[in-house]
């Protein structure tokens, strides 16, 4: 299978830059309204439940008090649930507002992105997830959110991807190699098509049709070309690899 490098993406005149610029803060928010609806929605799940579970508790009152006392786990664990939704909604938009250079652990914010995809019912439910992430990593250092949206936009690519197979896997790895750190992003989607290739990166290019614009490649390279990543793409039908390296600069090996 042939590996398609491509470089880091060329620079743009100012105003095109100042344009992307502007493009891509709105996108964030974009981004996130997309998020908090799917956060609504499970959340509104959670409720239902919480609400079935309360109603089980005032009926069972009278009877014993062990199965008063599951109910109760179960209420509270619901409430964990909410806990943990609105703390991970919290932390991706403090960390998206961080435009200031920062140490980021690559593992963490690829868990991180994971977690939030949990609102999308089509990877919750029909996706293989496989994580070979290797730790520790020593920490790259750049703007979060950049990195956030940019690694973000890749695996939801992937998972488009995926829309019309029959199997679904998706994989990520890390790894250090050399003065980098490489991450691949695996999927069994549909492939991309030769003639697609050597213009994979470019604006509003795509094969999926439909709802899919075709910028998130773009936006991806875009994002963390300036954090020095290099991308190698190789895909046949039923296998992509997007494989992003990042270099070290005699960065800490951090927590993963």
């Amino acid at each position: 299978m042939e590996k398609l490098k491509y470089p880091e993406a060329p620079s743009l005149p100012p105003e095109a830059q100042k344009l992307l610029s502007a493009f891509i803060d709105r996108y964030r928010y974009s981004s996130l309204g997309a998020l908090l609806k799917g956060l609504v929605h499970n959340l509104n799940g959670s409720l239902q439940i919480l609400s079935m579970q309360m109603e089980l508790l005032q009926r069972m009152l009278s009877k014993e008090e062990s199965k008063v006392q599951e109910q109760m786990e179960k209420c509270l664990g619901q409430m964990d649930k909410f806990r943990e939704m609105l703390d991970r909604l919290i932390q991706k938009g403090i960390h998206d507002e961080q435009d200031a250079p920062q140490s980021i652990s690559l593992n963490e914010l690829l868990e991180e992105e994971l977690s939030l995809l949990h609102h999308n019912l089509f990877f919750k439910h029909q996706v293989r997830l496989h994580k070979d992430l290797a730790s520790p990593l020593p920490l790259l250092t750049g703007a979060y959110g950049n990195f956030s949206q940019g690694l973000g936009n890749l695996i939801q690519n992937a998972l488009e991807a995926m829309e019309g197979s029959s199997r679904r896997e998706l994989t990520l790895m890390t790894r250090v190699q050399g003065n980098e750190i490489r991450l691949s992003v695996k999927d069994s989607g549909c492939g991309i098509p030769e003639e697609l290739k050597p213009r994979l990166f470019q604006p509003f290019l795509t094969s999926k049709g439909g709802r899919h614009p075709g910028l998130g490649l773009y936006l991806a390279r875009q994002l963390l070309s300036p954090q020095g990543a290099v991308f190698e793409v190789s895909s046949r039908e039923g296998e992509t690899i997007f494989e992003v390296s990042f270099p070290l600069s005699g960065a800490p090996v951090g927590k993963t």
